[in-house]
């Protein structure tokens, strides 16, 4: 019941993608460990109890992934369990909703205090974001040039926005004449559905300016969605989506996903990312010298220690180069 309240509770504030992922840790980890504690019994102990079973769970056991598999396949079931155990992020996550969720129960004064709090669990550290050099985005943009999603590369490469932000920009957020565009929405599929939200959080919701280069694509993008839109007709359907169907309707992010796929091995990158992109932009504005709070508004993290932790890595020589730079006087 306490669940089942406080996921209702918080369904108005949060993204459905938010939402989605709240709920699964609930039904594959926190019912089946917890469920049956009483929520104004559950200690600190119990936690720490809940964690280390966490630790050493079976995903392929605890996501039913091997109960769908053909028998040839199953691991645990056969007695030869494959070994896949949570990652540090995954344990940080179940811990963060087990957290908000007692935090609610103490908010509603279910509970006296929220134990999870008591529980510290390790932070995973973050790889460094990996920007492309600039003449590899200008091979892929090359390798796209004529192709329906050269324009949405272009907005990619030059603005930094993520994949959800693409396919979610519409007409109506863009402004011509102040060259600038608005980042409101996303597109996400959750739950087998294709839902349209808001951003990722309020600094993702900004404001910034378009250079010439997204402009000139833009536009061009503006002219074949005429074109689409005339020649569907009746069957249009207007989301206002500059990145859409021929149809008008919202693009399948996999769809996007296996389109790059195709690109990147053409232009001979084949491990490249779609993401990388966006690391694109925050690196090569950091090398030439911004100031990390203009990045980050660009780049629109909430924090700027992301936008420094993240992405701000030197290499041998640039730290060699700032030392050198040191005026020091000779004994």
């Amino acid at each position: 019941m306490a669940k089942a309240q406080w996921l209702a509770d918080i369904r108005d504030d949060k993204r459905a993608t938010t939402i989605r992922g709240y709920e699964s840790a609930v039904r594959l980890h926190l019912v089946p460990a917890l469920g049956k504690k009483r929520l104004d019994r559950l200690n600190a102990a119990d936690v720490r109890s809940f964690m280390a079973g966490m630790r050493e769970k079976c995903l392929c056991c605890a996501n039913q992934w091997d109960a769908r598999r053909p028998p040839a396949q199953q691991c645990c079931s056969r007695g030869r369990c494959c070994g896949r155990r949570p990652s540090t992020r995954q344990l940080q996550y179940v811990h963060a909703v087990l957290r908000n969720a007692l935090g609610h129960a103490e908010r509603l004064e279910l509970v006296p205090r929220n134990v999870a709090k008591l529980v510290r669990v390790k932070t995973p550290e973050y790889s460094v974001g990996k920007g492309l050099p600039v003449d590899q985005v200008r091979t892929l943009l090359a390798t796209a040039e004529g192709t329906r999603f050269h324009p949405l590369y272009v907005v990619a490469a030059t603005l930094g926005l993520r994949r959800g932000e693409l396919l979610g920009l519409r007409w109506c957020d863009i402004d011509m004449d102040d060259a600038t565009i608005h980042v409101r929405q996303t597109v996400q599929r959750v739950g087998g559905e294709l839902v349209v939200e808001g951003t990722k959080t309020r600094a993702s919701s900004a404001v910034v300016p378009l250079p010439k280069i997204t402009r000139s694509a833009i536009l061009a993008r503006r002219r074949v969605w005429a074109d689409e839109r005339a020649t569907a007709g009746e069957c249009w359907q207007d989301h206002d989506l500059v990145f859409c169907t021929q149809v008008g309707t919202p693009l399948e992010p996999r769809a996007l996903n296996r389109d790059f796929d195709k690109l990147r091995v053409r232009a001979g990158l084949p491990g490249v990312r779609l993401h990388d992109l966006r690391h694109t932009v925050v690196s090569l504005l950091l090398s030439l010298g911004t100031p990390p709070h203009v990045v980050q508004a660009i780049a629109r993290h909430a924090d700027i220690d992301v936008t420094m932790t993240i992405y701000a890595h030197t290499n041998m020589d640039e730290m060699r180069q700032a030392l050198d730079a040191i005026e020091w006087e000779a004994g």
